[in-house]
């Protein structure tokens, strides 16, 4: 699940796209899914 994630962050340069969010990752609030996009930028985005 978290693999995917990861991919599905890459695949869109780090935002979680609407069709991932009301499928996959339904069981996510707005707030969660913005902290991991937040965090995904501190980890995978080069500066």
């Amino acid at each position: 699940m978290v693999a995917l994630l990861v991919w599905f962050l890459e695949q869109n340069n780090g935002v979680l796209s609407k069709r991932a969010e009301e499928k996959e990752y339904e069981v996510l609030s707005e707030t969660e899914v913005n902290q991991i996009e937040m965090r995904y930028s501190e980890i995978f985005k080069k500066q």
